[in-house]
């Protein structure tokens, strides 16, 4: 078992729809130019900014899907995994290679999700405010409200499996052994990544769900003959890891 940690600066978009969540950064990236601003009493370059940052939140406004209630938008997003083997070599010390059975695949990946949302609508009115207070010579005023708008952003914390997760894991582990020619200890990480999807698909509906279904089934499949028909074996594996991105993609968005 090990951990990972990374963090995304930046929530993918699909379909060509706004980038909201860049938006979103763009408001906070505002607000502290606008503070610069003030503090160096430039009071066209403050307004400026401010006007940029009213502007991107009268757009996210306009294009978010449920503009009668608050809109939080991702702007930061600090993913901690926790990776699960099995079964592993009995060994002291860190994992690497050496310790992983020819039949190991990843059991699990767990996970801390820690994410960081703007209250759009609450970030505008510290503008409105500090658009006021720049107007009425109220420089103070107009950097409590500028400061004020970091306040907007609202933290949430939550933990879980990470099945889309397990899944690459497992492919990228499959892929490392067809590559050194262990077309049979492949059949291990693929039916792990298959299982996984199991667990992802129960989240989806529609065509998604019908999508991961078929390559679910498409990696059962192919385990099992992998040790003989292996011709093309990276390119397979190559589209799965593609087609993970793309349902990633959409669960970002999503949420």
């Amino acid at each position: 078992m090990y951990r990972t940690f990374f963090v995304l600066f930046a929530v993918l978009t699909v379909n060509a729809q706004p980038n909201l969540p860049g938006m979103a950064a763009g408001i906070l990236d505002q607000a502290k130019l606008a503070r610069q601003a003030v503090a160096s009493r430039d009071k066209d370059g403050a307004a400026d900014h401010i006007k940029q940052g009213l502007s991107l939140a009268e757009e996210i406004r306009q294009n978010s899907p449920d503009a009668a209630g608050p809109i939080l938008v991702p702007v930061y997003r600090q993913v901690e995994t926790t990776t699960t083997y099995t079964p592993v070599k009995h060994k002291d010390g860190e994992m690497s290679a050496d310790r992983l059975k020819s039949d190991t695949s990843i059991r699990g990946v767990a996970g801390e999700v820690t994410t960081s949302r703007l209250d759009v609508m609450a970030a505008a009115d510290h503008l409105h405010g500090a658009q006021a207070s720049l107007e009425s010579g109220d420089w103070g005023g107009a950097d409590a409200a500028l400061a004020a708008v970091a306040s907007s952003v609202v933290v949430t914390q939550s933990q879980g499996n990470m099945p889309l997760d397990m899944a690459r894991q497992n492919l990228e582990l499959a892929r490392v052994r067809i590559v050194s020619g262990k077309y049979k200890d492949s059949a291990a990480p693929l039916r792990s990544a298959a299982q996984a999807l199991a667990d992802f698909e129960k989240t989806c509906t529609g065509e998604q769900a019908a999508s991961v279904d078929s390559a679910r089934q498409a990696m059962l499949g192919y385990a099992d003959r992998i040790s003989h028909d292996h011709d093309g074996a990276s390119g397979k594996i190559d589209g799965w890891l593609a087609s993970l991105d793309q349902w990633r993609a959409m669960a970002s968005v999503s949420h």
